[in-house]
C-alpha cells in the first residue's frame, strides 16, 4: 500500500461521513467525535437508526448572504468618508500629544534618577 493511499476502512468511513452531511457537521464541530464515530460507524454500520437521530445541518441560505452584503454596502454608502477621515486626523493628534507626554515624563524620570545617584555634587 502507498503511503498516500487509505486503509480501505478509512477510505469507506470517509465516503460514508461525506454521504452524511450531519455526521460531517458534528465532526466539524468537535473534532474529538471521529474516533467514537468510526467506531460506531465499524460496530453499528451505515444503516443503523443512530446516524438518523444526529441533528439536521442548518443550511445558510444564499439570501441571507446577499442580505448581508447588502446591509454592508448600504452602510459603507451611508458613511461620511470626510467625517470619518477628521476623526482618525483628531485620533492622530491625541496619540502624538501623549507620546510626547510619555517622552518628557521619560526624560524627567530620568533626569531625577541622575539627580538622585550623586546628590553631593
Amino acid at each position: 500500500m502507498n503511503t498516500n493511499e487509505l486503509h480501505p476502512n478509512v477510505q469507506r468511513f470517509k465516503d460514508f461521513v461525506d454521504e452524511h452531511p450531519q455526521v460531517k457537521e458534528q465532526i466539524r464541530k468537535n473534532h474529538k467525535l471521529i474516533q467514537s464515530y468510526y467506531e460506531k460507524w465499524m460496530i453499528l454500520g451505515a444503516d443503523d437508526p443512530f446516524w438518523g437521530s444526529l441533528p439536521e445541518v442548518k443550511k445558510a441560505s444564499s439570501s441571507s448572504k446577499k442580505d448581508w452584503l447588502k446591509q454592508l454596502s448600504a452602510l459603507m454608502e451611508d458613511l461620511d468618508w470626510e467625517e470619518v477621515s477628521r476623526h482618525m486626523d483628531e485620533l492622530n493628534g491625541a496619540l502624538g500629544q501623549f507620546q510626547q507626554f510619555l517622552s518628557k515624563a521619560k526624560k524627567d524620570s530620568n533626569k531625577d534618577r541622575r539627580e538622585l545617584e550623586y546628590p553631593y555634587y
